[in-house]
């Protein structure tokens, strides 16, 4: 009996190690995923599909794989719902729709490396907001790492900011994104927990949805035309929509709000490699130690992250 009460617990304690473990490559994952989205948007945007309607298109194609996923895992959606999943709803139709719609409306009138550089600060108020709601002391270790992030995107996005570009519309678009997607995290973090990944991909975006459906028969949705036009918004329904949200849903909660923020920004990493490779765009001195700054940011934290505590 003993033996195997010792062998139950160590199961646990083997499984509980080996998702600490799995949660980085898969926010790494989708981040890198979602990194091409910004080049794939402006095509969009110049096929002549605005940004509500890109979601719109993104979370609702991404909803038919994530159904289906769900349906082959045999999850209860009702049982789901007692459980709380539609608080997650909420938040993606607060919160997610929010800062996302903040960020890719301010692309419009605001120059990318403004944007950028000023959205990229919401792991620093990660940090503050771990502090002020779940009490968390700030360690010296996580405010160095965040702080070398910092100065790696303002290395990768000086050429643009010497160029100006701070049209006021825009600024008003981008200044609220990265405190709304600070505050996004930390409730994802809470929230999704109790709830396998499929569950908390499927709510998530049925919030989105919601709130850019609803928001597309005021505005209008535009229809793709052409067949390209079609394909970009199937790659980011597939890629850095129903893939990206899973592995998000699968990460959040385990590595928590900090842990995540800073792990996010290989993102960046991923637009400057995608500009230089398939753009032709210059890797200039300034970029490339920017993106080994982030980069040595992201695996210092990997060092010494402790594990969320549940």
């Amino acid at each position: 009996m003993i033996a195997t009460g010792q062998t139950a617990e160590l199961s646990e304690v083997a499984a509980e190690h080996a998702q600490t473990w799995r949660a980085p490559p898969a926010a790494i994952s989708g981040s890198v995923m979602v990194g091409f989205m910004p080049i794939i948007a402006l095509q969009l945007y110049k096929a002549g599909i605005s940004a509500s309607s890109m979601l719109v298109w993104r979370y609702g194609l991404a909803l038919v794989p994530l159904a289906a996923a769900s349906a082959v895992a045999s999850h209860d959606f009702r049982s789901a719902l007692r459980r709380g999943a539609w608080r997650i709803a909420v938040v993606g139709a607060t919160l997610g729709a929010g800062q996302t719609l903040c960020f890719w409306e301010s692309l419009h009138t605001l120059d990318t490396s403004v944007a950028i550089l000023l959205f990229y600060t919401y792991p620093a108020l990660t940090l503050a907001l771990d502090r002020l709601i779940f009490k968390r002391r700030i360690r010296l270790r996580a405010a160095v790492c965040v702080a070398i992030i910092l100065i790696g995107a303002g290395l990768i996005t000086f050429p643009g900011l010497r160029g100006g570009g701070f049209d006021p519309r825009g600024l008003m678009w981008i200044l609220p994104s990265p405190l709304i997607y600070a505050l996004y995290l930390a409730a994802s973090s809470v929230l999704m927990r109790p709830h396998p990944p499929l569950i908390g991909a499927v709510f998530l975006y049925l919030g989105l949805i919601a709130t850019f459906g609803a928001a597309s028969l005021y505005l209008g949705l535009d229809i793709p035309a052409a067949p390209g036009t079609w394909m970009l918004l199937l790659l980011i329904a597939l890629g850095p929509g129903a893939l990206t949200v899973t592995l998000f849903s699968y990460s959040v909660p385990r590595l928590g709000p900090v842990s995540y923020a800073v792990i996010a920004n290989c993102e960046l990493v991923t637009v400057i490699l995608v500009g230089v490779l398939a753009l032709g765009e210059k890797l200039t001195a300034g970029r490339a130690a920017g993106a080994c700054l982030i980069l040595c940011g992201i695996l210092l934290h990997g060092c010494f992250r402790r594990p969320n505590p549940r």
